[in-house]
């Protein structure tokens, strides 16, 4: 009885031991054939294009500089963008928009499609276009507030803040406006105190005033989000300044002293597509 057990056994032992060799054999033979075809996730891999080898193009391209009569500053990152917004300025909602934010201080900034460039130097972009729309107006003493004054002057009055945005979305394919999206108009307002500038949502304010040579003036944030003041100190001797206070948050705040003559233009470089940006005039 024990000898035709373990005879059985052994037979069957020896079946198992056939099956999973032909498994095995099946596997290595799978693998050869993956590994020829080079269609291994390892092979593969080699000829993944990563995203390190593609290059942001970003140019930063001024279509509009903002003079006195029209205080219109407007943008695009890069080719592509420019076209988005050459597109949005034909449609009769975006001509309603700026007819209406007249009279403020505009920023246009187009700022999609992204373009990417391949190693090969090929640009290639998406079909989608965006172009931001913000409109800022100031009050002090509830007159309309657009010439720099001294702060001496402006000390002590109420000022207000005020900003509009609009984002417009641009169809590149179709060559036109898809949708015009509103957000709720911002509001900011503060007595304003000598050499104090606010750093508000997205806005500063006064967005631009004289200070006298020698003078402190200091950025405070008022604001729940960080900021930074960052531009060029030009002076009347030809001096030329960079400053960049790096971020500070709510409650915190930035100082520089003006020792000549000039004129400081600053902007917070993450907010620059909303118009945050001022002036300093040191007489």
């Amino acid at each position: 009885m024990n000898y035709h057990i373990n005879n059985y056994c052994n037979s069957s032992m020896k079946k198992e031991l056939l099956i999973m060799a032909g498994v095995v054999a099946v596997f290595v033979a799978g693998g050869v054939a993956l590994m020829s075809s080079g269609l291994l996730p390892e092979e593969n891999a080699r000829n993944f294009n990563a995203l390190s080898n593609i290059t942001l193009k970003t140019e930063n391209i001024v279509i509009k500089e903002p003079t006195k009569d029209d205080n219109t500053y407007i943008y695009a990152i890069n080719d592509v963008a420019k076209q988005a917004w050459e597109i949005a300025e034909q449609d009769s909602g975006v001509q309603d928009i700026l007819a209406q934010a007249k009279g403020s201080a505009i920023t246009i900034a187009a700022v999609q499609p992204t373009a990417f460039v391949d190693p090969s130097g090929k640009v290639t972009s998406s079909g989608a276009g965006q172009v931001i729309i913000t409109a800022n107006r100031q009050l002090v003493g509830g007159n309309p507030y657009s010439d720099a004054q001294s702060f001496s002057a402006i000390a002590g009055k109420q000022g207000e803040s005020h900003q509009q945005i609009w984002n417009v979305f641009v169809d590149m394919d179709k060559n036109k406006v898809m949708n015009i999206a509103n957000e709720n108009e911002r509001v900011m307002s503060n007595t304003l105190r000598k050499d104090i500038v606010y750093g508000g949502m997205n806005m500063y304010m006064p967005d631009a005033a004289v200070t006298q040579a020698g003078s402190t003036v200091k950025w405070i944030n008022e604001s729940n989000i960080p900021h930074n003041v960052v531009g060029t100190y030009r002076t009347e001797s030809g001096k030329a300044t960079s400053i960049d206070s790096g971020f500070f948050n709510n409650n915190e705040s930035f100082q520089y002293k003006f020792a000549e003559k000039g004129t400081f233009e600053y902007h917070c470089t993450i907010h620059s597509e909303e118009g945050m940006k001022g002036t300093i005039v040191v007489s």
